[in-house]
């Protein structure tokens, strides 16, 4: 039986290194001379097996709230029933200047402005469509922070020592000292380099009260806008900063730029039963799939019982496998124009630890999407999208089938997640990534748009941005499914 694990599996390994797509266009007889023809083994025959009507044992979506770093892309504002704010964190001293801290501290009309800077890439990038970008908008502004004080200048160091991952962690139970009680009408356009944010009287009698050092972290929020504001962070070149004023016509204070900006993400969905993914944002769906249907098929194609007795099933080799679900694209919405890729992970026991008893102990694995079915994607495009023609989705889960077929003794059902991912260009190319193009090339995106691209242009795989989108997958759990097998069997002692 070892000497059979350890040949399959080296058999596997070169199989692997050939595979391409014309296993999807071939029938099972010319599988077997597309194996020959290559030196492959005549009796691992490969075969086809397609189970129809799979339905779900369960589902559940799954959303991540924790902070994240916010040091490059900096979003803010309420799109798809998320909202994203930011926090800040500065920690500064006293300015030497100290006739500014008494003119500061004196002064009746002191101020403190925040600058945000545009990704003017984003916005103006060739791929994004014009009405994306927030030409002129007024919108209401959210400010409250954390300030301490202190007349230790060792109070700098103590901050330092204070990880990212602590800090973001801290983040879910924010308890301000202080908030504005009121919101600024703020014009935003994005001819400007840079938003400024007027502070809230509050916190400039915070900052009054300065002594040797102090850490401020500011958050920020637009509790009534319709969209999300891409910012840079404190990692960029165009990091945010605050300016504090003693008077509007007299000195300015900059202290350091935020050492770091950490993102907030707050679902706002209202229906508890939907089954709702959020492109940019956290989430995944988690799906079952019940082990008797798939093993009986198996029985019956084979002619014996399935699951084989020992913990690895010899006798065949999940090369491919793909799932087919129901889709509808008017339960979503996007922004950006483009099909968004759906991203599936397979949960598969670790190579590396071993677990007794508990299936839920087990590790998610990223499917590669590696082959495709040619003529498919040539006339309809990829299959793994979303916003784009057509009504099925079809993810190909070769990890998990083959981890589930192989391990399928300890009862365990075929479990997978889905997310969205990046938006995709390529819908109809069978080159699965980035190229060199030296003919005018047309790329369309899924409202029929043309986008041209210049001789001697590199075409992009993804436009690079997340899509702020929402897409609701009610659809896809509640109908049947049909799992597509592709297998390279050894039987007895064959």
């Amino acid at each position: 039986m070892k000497k059979k694990n350890f040949w399959l599996l080296s058999f596997f390994a070169a199989i692997t290194l050939f595979l391409s797509a014309c296993i999807f266009e071939s029938d099972s007889d010319g599988l077997e001379t597309w194996l020959s023809d290559r030196g492959m083994p005549s009796n691992y025959p490969v075969q086809v097996l397609s189970i129809e009507n799979l339905k779900t044992s369960s589902a559940r979506v799954v959303f991540d709230s924790s902070a994240r770093s916010g040091n490059v892309d900096a979003i803010v504002g309420r799109r798809a029933n998320l909202k994203h704010d930011l926090v800040l964190d500065f920690a500064f001293e006293e300015p030497e200047d100290t006739s500014f801290m008494n003119e500061f501290k004196a002064s009746d009309s002191a101020a403190a402005l925040l600058f945000l800077y545009w990704q003017q890439e984003f916005y103006k990038s060739k791929w994004i469509p014009s009405k994306t970008a927030p030409f002129s908008e007024e919108l209401d502004v959210a400010v409250s922070w954390k300030f301490d004080n202190s007349s230790r200048s060792k109070f700098i160091d103590s901050i330092a020592d204070i990880s990212d991952s602590a800090w973001y962690e801290d983040l879910a139970n924010w308890k301000p000292s202080g908030s504005a009680d009121t919101v600024f009408k703020m014009k935003m356009k994005l001819g400007d380099t840079a938003v400024h944010i007027p502070m809230p009287s509050a916190l400039i009698d915070d900052l009054k009260k300065l002594k040797k050092a102090a850490r401020l972290q500011l958050r920020i929020s637009f509790p009534t806008a319709s969209r999300e504001y891409r910012f840079w962070g404190s990692a960029t070149d165009s990091h945010p900063y605050l300016a504090i004023y003693a008077n509007v016509k007299s000195k300015v204070y900059f202290p350091p730029y935020p050492f770091r900006v950490a993102k907030l993400v707050k679902s706002e969905e209202e229906c508890s039963d939907c089954f709702v993914l959020h492109g940019g944002g956290y989430d995944s769906l988690v799906v079952e799939i019940p082990p008797e249907p798939i093993l009986d098929a198996l029985s019956e194609f084979y002619g014996d019982e399935f699951p084989y007795e020992e913990k690895n099933d010899v006798r065949q080799m999940v090369i491919h496998a793909q799932l087919t679900m129901a889709r509808d694209d008017s339960r979503g919405e996007n922004e950006l124009g483009w099909p968004i890729q759906v991203v599936a992970n397979s949960y598969v026991d670790s190579a590396e630890m071993t677990y007794e008893d508990s299936v839920d102990a087990r590790l998610r694995q990223k499917e590669a999407y590696a082959i495709f079915d040619t003529s498919l994607v040539e006339k309809s495009g990829h299959q793994n999208l979303v916003f784009h023609a057509g009504d099925s989705l079809t993810l190909q889960l070769t990890y998990g089938l083959r981890d589930f077929l192989n391990r399928a003794q300890d009862g365990r059902s075929m479990k997978f997640s889905m997310c969205l991912g990046l938006p995709y260009m390529q819908e109809k190319k069978i080159i699965n990534g980035d190229y060199r193009t030296t003919v005018e090339d047309t790329l369309y995106t899924a409202d029929g748009e043309p986008f041209y691209v210049a001789k001697n242009d590199t075409v992009s795989r993804y436009v690079g941005y997340f899509d702020y989108s929402r897409y609701d997958f009610s659809t896809t759990v509640e109908n049947p499914m049909t799992l597509k097998l592709w297998l390279a069997s050894k039987r007895g002692d064959e």
